[in-house]
């Protein structure tokens, strides 16, 4: 008992000290992390923009925790993601408290569904909630601008954006 108080007073003053908040379990808004998988996808149909999913071990997992610090965390992730993607979150922590009971079975689902091997795994999808543009990890030397390039790159990679570059180029 004495080493889970321990451990939730560092929760606690994690987030006084400007750690990001916990991710919404209802709803979802441009930029900002929810287990809301379905109102996130409504969300990405209505606003063209495409879906980060964020498979990870939020309590234990090193890398993630790094991503966390060094990306997430930052001013400059956090304006790209509010005009650019819709953020979803799918956790599997050692406190099973962090995630209500009704996502646990889902994000075994989507697992097994997206293959992850490992923590972190990114996926970015098509504002479509379907179509996958591309798959992202970790990196030591990550910092906003690095995944962000990252995530650019598979856009510009997907179907859509080189159908838009086949138009323009038949179109000149």
């Amino acid at each position: 008992m004495k080493v889970k108080s321990m451990w939730m007073a560092a929760m606690m003053a994690a987030l006084a000290t400007g750690a990001a908040a916990a991710p919404a379990t209802d709803g979802a808004a441009p930029g900002e992390w929810t287990m809301d998988l379905g109102a996130a996808k409504a969300l990405a149909a209505e606003t063209d923009r495409p879906l980060l999913l964020n498979f990870t071990g939020s309590d234990w997992c090193g890398w993630c925790r790094m991503m966390e610090r060094q990306v997430f965390s930052q001013e400059a992730w956090q304006t790209y993601a509010k005009d650019h993607l819709i953020l979803v979150w799918i956790d599997f922590p050692r406190d099973k408290s962090l995630v209500p009971e009704a996502f646990v079975e889902r994000n075994a689902q989507l697992m097994k569904e997206f293959e992850v091997g490992g923590f972190p795994t990114y996926f970015l999808l098509d504002p479509d909630g379907q179509t996958r543009l591309g798959q992202a990890g970790a990196s030591r030397e990550a910092t906003p601008q690095s995944f962000i390039a990252t995530l650019e790159d598979l856009l510009l990679a997907s179907d859509k954006s080189v159908a838009a570059l086949k138009a323009a180029m038949t179109d000149a």
